[in-house]
């Protein structure tokens, strides 16, 4: 399974999981299938750094569509404009992306204060209320720390997940599991088309068109509605 499929996977999955929470929140199924959605991310941005020509690209670009999804997604789950108390998980998915390069700064350099600098900035999705918080880190880390070792990074996150649901009770987050499937059946390719702007570009898109879908419906503007 090449890494264009996974993208296509968590993003159907990803669209999945928002129109249950927006539209149909009595169909919990929607959710089951929706948490496959961030473990593949999370993978998918462990491959992006391992093979990403320019670092300093890619925290840019993961750092701009972040900033730009946060309107559509405070539209969207907050229904107000700009919201703090909960950001968009692109912001999740760019601290991991730093903590990477600091955890590989530190074991090449055997520099502690730059692992401690790692620890650090993993644990601001915590403060900052970044989506799936210090969990969504841990997350790209398994498959980070273990990417050498195929198996045992989808039994890390397996492990983690449990050790979530065990703290939180969140049985819901128990389905993402069920996303090691495709991880390891990732075939090292790229596939035959990168379509990387589109997927960035997905997210606030989807975000913006079920918030007009929803606003559409809650004030009536449609003559079947009426």
């Amino acid at each position: 399974m090449s890494a264009l499929m996974l993208k296509l996977i968590a993003l159907i999955t990803m669209i999945i999981d928002h129109v249950g929470v927006i539209f149909f929140p009595q169909y919990i199924w929607l959710r089951y299938i929706g948490r496959l959605s961030m473990p593949i991310y999370a993978f998918l941005l462990v491959q992006g750094y391992k093979h990403t020509r320019s670092f300093t690209r890619y925290v840019i670009r993961l750092a701009v569509f972040a900033l730009l999804s946060e309107v559509p997604y405070d539209l969207l789950f907050r229904r107000t404009w700009l919201e703090f108390g909960n950001q968009n998980i692109l912001f999740t998915l760019l601290t991991a992306l730093l903590v990477m390069k600091l955890l590989d700064a530190s074991a090449k350099s055997r520099n502690i204060f730059l692992f401690l600098a790692a620890l650090c900035v993993g644990i601001l999705p915590y403060f900052l209320h970044f989506d799936y918080g210090v969990y969504g880190v841990l997350a790209v880390l398994c498959f980070f720390l273990f990417q050498k070792y195929r198996g045992i990074d989808a039994i890390s996150y397996s492990a983690l997940t449990y050790g979530y649901y065990m703290y939180y009770g969140n049985a819901t987050q128990l389905w993402s599991i069920a996303s090691v499937l495709p991880v390891l059946l990732y075939n090292g390719k790229r596939g035959r088309v990168s379509l990387k702007y589109l997927f960035y570009a997905a997210y606030p898109v989807h975000l913006l068109l079920l918030y007009a879908i929803r606003y559409i419906l809650d004030n009536q503007l449609l003559p079947f509605t009426k």
